[in-house]
């Protein structure tokens, strides 16, 4: 279905999907089975204004809405759902913090290469004790001289090849207030990358743990406001939510169009596989899924750009596409048979890099405690738009 795309976002798909299907499909399952994205590909995303979609014009990039860059990374995820992860945080959550929060000198020194593909960010928040709840973080940002101190523990920080990370903590001991975001340059003392994690699935996106070790942060470097910065930077995490529903809706389109494929060639029990009742009707059942997850996806990025958010539908299309995606992949990969589950054919991943996406960009409990304090009134610590 088209969804009412205009010529320029038609325009601006068809590029994706030419890149997803000639640059990005080739070696997909490189990336899977080597954790790790050729420069190449990162070069020819740059080429193409994919790291600056969502970036405003002054500041180097196409200023273009959420409807375009989650076409974007639909396509590109029905390749390889990970690099669409990879490239997601690229794109939105971290040009999209520094265009809310940023001052004009921090725009001008980070935006600008960012939306090039020549300064890669990376989005630290996750902690041991807390999660992404932010009253229990443990990480402090603390008055030193003229500027702050930086310590604690951060755990997930996906694009560990990232120069930039925007690093939250507590201002605070106590309470929802002071707490805020650091720009950390990874070649600051004191600065403790661990060794990348061995993942399930989104393999490439370089996760890992990052401590901070009495970190000197100049106040340059101060993004935001440190004592009620958890609000304005709650408003990028809104535009990421909905961009990681539509990387894990080209998940499982990409692994829907590969079945069809698979089972219009294949023969069973001496008939077209397609002539078996439950392949039919197994098939009909996903894509009756996916219009659905396009349809959630598309009114709902509409409406942020409309600046018509309603107060939870970003986290709605967080959780119900997220996991409805994987459960298309898993009954999908079963009409793989065995297969399925061997890497030679590259299908296994879709199913790992929706899983992954249950997780990633907050949980989906974490989202649906959001929405069911919604539904019943209830005072949340994070409120979506």
């Amino acid at each position: 279905m088209s969804y009412f795309l205009s010529e320029e976002q038609e325009l601006i798909r068809d590029t994706a999907r030419r890149f997803a299907q000639s640059e990005l499909d080739p070696v997909a399952n490189q990336i899977d089975r080597e954790d790790s994205v050729p420069d190449a590909l990162h070069h020819k995303a740059a080429e193409l204004n994919f790291f600056g979609l969502f970036t405003p014009e002054p500041y180097g990039g196409m200023g273009q809405n959420l409807t375009s860059v989650c076409l974007v990374l639909e396509e590109i995820a029905k390749a390889s759902p990970s690099y669409a992860g990879v490239i997601s945080v690229e794109i939105i959550l971290c040009p999209a913090a520094l265009a809310i929060a940023g001052t004009e000198e921090q725009k001008r020194r980070y935006l600008i290469p960012s939306a090039r593909g020549e300064r890669l960010m990376a989005w630290s928040q996750t902690e041991p004790a807390g999660g992404g709840n932010a009253p229990y973080h443990l990480t402090r940002i603390t008055p030193d001289g003229n500027g702050y101190r930086l310590n604690g523990l951060k755990l997930f920080c996906t694009q560990g090849r990232a120069e930039t990370i925007l690093v939250m903590g507590k201002t605070s001991h106590e309470g929802t207030t002071g707490y805020g975001c650091v720009l950390v340059d990874k070649s600051m003392p004191g600065v403790e990358p661990a060794p990348y994690e061995a993942k399930l699935g989104w393999r490439g996106t370089n996760t890992g743990t990052i401590g901070y070790n009495n970190v000197f942060i100049p106040p340059e470097n101060v993004l935001g406001d440190l004592i009620t910065g958890a609000a304005d930077l709650w408003q990028a995490n809104v535009p990421s939510f909905i961009g990681h529903a539509a990387t894990s809706l080209g998940c499982a389109q990409g692994l829907f169009d590969k079945t069809v494929a698979f089972v219009k060639e294949r023969n069973l029990y001496s008939r077209p596989m397609y002539n078996c009742q439950p392949v039919s009707y197994w098939l009909a059942e996903c894509y009756a899924k996916l219009e659905a997850m396009r349809s959630l996806l598309y009114t709902t990025a509409r409406r942020w750009d409309a600046k018509l958010p309603d107060p939870v539908m970003s986290t709605v299309c967080k959780a119900w596409i997220c996991d409805t995606a994987f459960d298309v992949t898993h009954r999908l990969l079963q009409l793989w048979g065995g297969s399925g589950i061997m890497d030679s054919t590259g299908v296994n991943r879709y199913m790992r890099d929706a899983r992954t996406n249950m997780v990633a960009e907050g949980a989906s409990e974490m989202h649906y405690d959001m929405i069911s304090a919604h539904v019943l009134g209830k005072p949340t610590v994070m409120a979506g738009g």
